[in-house]
């Protein structure tokens, strides 16, 4: 069998098997004597914070590689035309890395206080992101001329 055969099996037998951990943890568990909502189990935060944490520190992590890239590439000196123009690249790197490593421990405090807070907020921002893109994408099928001539009859 090829190997990259191999890897697909692997990636998938991988990817049911964390799906199928996700719904066990994050299950309802009881129900309260007189209560209108049924309570989660102790390990729902956990199979929810888990892959949100992951997800947010790799975009985290991503920024500050970004910014840190920026903050200590070499690179030639510019032309005689361009020196007189200031550059604000090393200070907007620098910016980006504090705030990165800013918002990242803000995070890793929030989950380590199970706050819902912070899986709320990185949820909601995809989110919003997932619904503007396809909003998007809607806006231009909806606006977009079509250039296929016209069948006569119709």
């Amino acid at each position: 069998m090829p190997r990259a055969r191999i890897y697909g099996y692997l990636a998938v037998l991988v990817s049911l098997a964390l799906g199928a951990v996700f719904f066990y943890y994050a299950g309802i568990e009881q129900v309260l004597p007189g209560a209108a909502v049924p309570v989660l189990s102790s390990n729902a935060y956990y199979a929810i914070a888990v892959p949100i944490g992951i997800v947010v520190l790799g975009v985290l992590g991503a920024g500050f590689w970004i910014g840190w890239t920026i903050l200590t590439i070499k690179v030639a000196p510019p032309m005689p035309e361009i020196v007189e123009k200031n550059d604000y690249a090393k200070i907007k790197a620098f910016f980006l890395c504090l705030v990165t490593l800013g918002v990242a421990g803000l995070f890793v405090y929030g989950l380590v206080l199970k706050s819902y807070w912070a899986i709320a907020v990185p949820a909601a921002a995809v989110t919003l992101v997932l619904l503007g893109m396809v909003f998007w994408v809607g806006i231009a099928i909806i606006t977009t001329r079509s250039t296929l001539p016209r069948v006569k009859g119709n």
